[in-house]
């Protein structure tokens, strides 16, 4: 009986965070699809292509769930307010909403800077978030986000590096076996 309590909780959790949820799957998707220029480069095919982007957006949105979780949990515990984890995934997804821009950073030349740019405002919410909603001070606030936000971007940092570098090493032994049968 205690099984289907805990199940039923969390299925009355996860249809309350619905719109979190979807946001955060929709950020990492954004995400997803500023590779795709390095995955046409590679030559894959539009099936490979596919399960690319779809692998991807979701360990990116696990990877926003997962710092968002650190926030909460560090707010739950220094803050005396009581958090319903719902309103808090809703709210904070809605702070990566410029995310959901991250496919501009494919664009060449400013990707780097729309892609930093996006970054700091997305931290920028979250801190404005915390400030408001739970009327913390800025200096407080902050402490309590960092370190969800420096978690989110080694993880991104780590799948993207990943996934450059297997993309790299892709095009490279095309590139010599087509050098080398001629």
């Amino acid at each position: 009986m205690e099984i289907q309590t805990a199940l039923d909780a969390l299925g009355g959790w996860l249809v309350q965070t619905d719109i979190g949820l979807g946001l955060l799957l929709l950020v990492g998707l954004s995400m997803s699809l500023s590779h795709v220029f390095t995955l046409l480069a590679n030559r894959l095919n539009r099936r490979q292509i596919i399960v690319h982007l779809i692998l991807d957006g979701l360990m990116l949105s696990v990877a926003f769930l997962l710092s968002s979780s650190i926030d909460m949990v560090l707010l739950a515990t220094s803050a005396s307010v009581t958090i319903h984890p719902s309103d808090f995934i809703n709210g904070v997804a809605i702070c990566l909403l410029p995310a959901v821009f991250y496919l501009l950073v494919a664009a060449p030349y400013v990707g780097e800077t729309i892609g930093l740019g996006i970054w700091v405002l997305m931290h920028l919410n979250v801190i404005t978030l915390l400030h408001a909603r739970f009327a913390l001070p800025y200096g407080e606030a902050l402490l309590l986000a960092t370190p969800g936000y420096v978690v989110a971007v080694l993880l991104v940092w780590l799948l993207f590096r990943q996934g450059w570098q297997a993309g790299y090493s892709t095009l490279a032994s095309q590139l010599s076996d087509a050098h080398g049968s001629e």
